[in-house]
Order: C-alpha cells, then structure tokens, then sequence
C-alpha cells in the first residue's frame, strides 16, 4: 500500500512539472498543464523570487541581499493552485479541441474500385488464357523440331 501511495504521489508531481519546456512537446494536452496558462505565467512573474528552482537575489527588509534557491516546483505548483483557489489568478476557460473524424479504412474505402478492376481483368482473362496456351504449344513444337533433327 506505501508502495502504490509513493507511485500515486509521484505521477501527480509529474503532472504539476509539466512547465515551459515541456508545453511545446506534449501538444494539444499542454493546454491543460498548470504553467501553460498566460494568467499563471504572469501571476508568477509578479512574485518575488519564483524563478524555477534558481538562485534568486531578494532584498530583505534590512537592506541587504540575500540570494535563496527558490522552492521545488511541486511547491511552486501548490502555491499556483492555492492563488487559483484564493481568486488571485483568473483561468481562461479551457478549449477542448474536437477529435478527428473517423474517416474509415483505406482498404474499405477503395473496395468498390478494386472489385471494378478485378471484373474487368476477369473478362480479359480468357484471351489471355488463350494466348498463352497457343505460344506455348507453338514454343513446343518448335524444340521437337529443333530436337529431332540434330
């Protein structure tokens, strides 16, 4: 049960990572990632010192300057989501895109003209036939010719 809560738990960080770099690999689905979003993307610029992971330089109230690693995205995401549930970033509705049409297969969608053309091979087939029978016999009778006579 530890072991299937931990896979549970790091397929859901997985999830919340889908940042920048992976939005333009993953597609159409990136539009449903969390660092996707324009509104997240400028709610994040507007933080001080949320710049994935870095070191940051952040002044403290004293005056002086501090550099800090930023928290892991995971966390990063936490906070996003909680900004989201708190009002503070306004989504954009999500549009999902209308998946292809089934347009059939190629073999069933060709079929009518292949049965046209196999028809008409059919009807030629007896000539062939026929054709290749009388080059065959005069071949034949050609090499008896040729072999009694050597």
């Amino acid at each position: 049960a530890l072991r299937i809560a931990m896979l549970a738990r790091r397929a859901a960080a997985t999830w919340l990572r889908a940042g920048p770099s992976l939005a333009s690999a993953a597609g159409p689905a990136a539009g449903l990632a969390l660092w996707k979003s324009a509104a997240v993307s400028q709610w994040a610029e507007k933080q001080p010192g949320e710049r994935h992971g870095r070191p940051t330089a952040v002044e403290t109230s004293d005056g002086e300057t501090v550099v800090t690693r930023t928290p892991s995205r995971r966390k990063q995401a936490l906070k996003v989501k909680a900004a989201i549930r708190a009002g503070e970033i306004l989504l954009e509705p999500t549009v999902m895109v209308e998946p292809p049409r089934f347009k059939g297969h190629k073999r069933d969608r060709s079929r009518p003209a292949r049965q046209a053309q196999i028809e008409q091979k059919m009807k030629e087939m007896p000539a062939l036939i026929e054709e290749y029978r009388v080059e065959r016999r005069e071949r034949r009778e050609k090499r008896r010719q040729e072999e009694r006579f050597k």
